[in-house]
């Protein structure tokens, strides 16, 4: 008797339905896509005009570019019409891309987008004005931002990040007067890349910041700004300031000088600048003396490995001498000859045989790095 026959599905069998060849679906992120490399007048204005209240947002945001591209009455009209729009996204995108037109076409529209009451549609209208690099947009932020929400001003020193204008720096100085101090490291972060001299003051004066991380990086900045020619006036904020200000100056000196490459021994205001940094070792925070030890420790001058000996031999606090032991030997290698790699092995073999117990693990630890490395 024939054995049943088990269907499992998965065997041959003629397609019912005719294949239709050379025809495919395009999915909303690859018509954004194509926006990209489509000249602006491939698209009918009606289209973009629906492609701006799509979900997608590179949809939005491709569409609203390509308009901006286009920069005609026609497309302006469009952008006109979109800002009017119930959603805020659709509004925001349209007065992000504003920068495409003339000054005397975008202003008015601009001007609508600033008065809008989402943060979301004010910021893009600010990073159009960024983008236009025109006086007339700077003075208008100049005047918008006084008033403005911590967001926006973010925006504003978020489109200037790479601008080397001088009308420029008025609005990055309005942006320094925000709340949040991560808005204002972003401002000062452009105004050190602004490469003005009209920005060195504004930066200047951030150094008396009550943040912290604001010192920081008004220091990074004022040494991308001036470079060289400011170390000597350093010198003089870091021997009469103290604590917390002296510690993010000193650990801004001495980054900014690394990756700027200013080989501070060999420039004018170096005695200047040892002077200081002497007189930073006796400052009452542990923070502060340790932050001293990574320019002392890295300086190739005659003066700096006899202070750098002085420091480890008078510090008290054993946290910032086992400190001192690990900068100095890291900074230098073992077949080093200068003076400073001299000092930082007398140094090892002193706290090697210390009775500080964290002062001697520092040791062990270096000499524990030294044998790995060498495996």
């Amino acid at each position: 008797m024939t054995q049943p026959t088990i269907m499992t599905g998965r065997e041959p069998s003629l397609a019912l339905n005719k294949v239709k060849h050379g025809k495919r679906r395009l999915s909303i992120r690859h018509v954004a896509t194509m926006l990209n490399v489509l000249p602006p007048d491939a698209i009918s204005l009606d289209a973009a005009a629906e492609m701006l209240r799509n979900e997608e947002f590179f949809v939005r945001y491709n569409a609203a570019r390509l308009l901006s591209r286009r920069g005609d009455r026609e497309a302006r009209l469009v952008m006109q019409e979109a800002l009017g729009d119930d959603n805020p996204r659709t509004r925001a995108t349209a007065a992000r891309h504003l920068y495409g037109f003339s000054w005397f076409s975008a202003e008015p529209l601009i001007k609508q987008a600033l008065k809008d009451g989402d943060s979301r549609v004010r910021e893009g209208a600010i990073y159009a004005l960024c983008d236009l690099r025109e006086l007339n947009a700077y003075q208008l932020m100049v005047t918008v931002l006084k008033d403005e929400e911590d967001s926006v001003r973010s925006a504003a020193a978020w489109g200037l990040r790479e601008c080397q204008d001088a009308a420029a720096v008025p609005v990055l100085q309005v942006v320094m007067e925000a709340k949040d101090p991560e808005v204002r490291i972003k401002a000062l972060e452009a105004l050190g890349a602004n490469s003005m001299p009209q920005a060195i003051p504004v930066v200047r004066n951030a150094i008396n910041d009550p943040e912290p991380d604001v010192k920081y990086a008004a220091t990074l900045s004022l040494l991308e700004l001036a470079g060289e020619a400011w170390l000597e006036e350093l010198s003089g904020v870091i021997g009469r300031t103290n604590g917390v200000t002296r510690e993010q100056v000193l650990k801004g000196f001495f980054h900014a000088t690394n990756y700027l490459k200013i080989d501070v021994a060999r420039t004018s205001a170096v005695d200047l600048l040892i002077d200081a940094l002497e007189t930073a070792l006796l400052d009452d925070q542990a923070a502060t003396r340790m932050a001293v030890t990574w320019p002392l420790a890295w300086m190739r001058h005659e003066r700096t490995p006899g202070i750098l000996r002085r420091a480890y031999n008078l510090e008290v606090d054993s946290g910032v001498k086992a400190q001192i032991v690990r900068i100095a030997t890291s900074l230098r290698s073992e077949d080093d000859t200068h003076a400073s790699a001299v000092v930082a092995e007398e140094i090892l073999q002193d706290a090697l045989k210390s009775a500080d117990e964290l002062v001697k693990k520092a040791a062990d630890g270096v000499v524990s790095q030294r044998a790995a490395a060498k495996m």
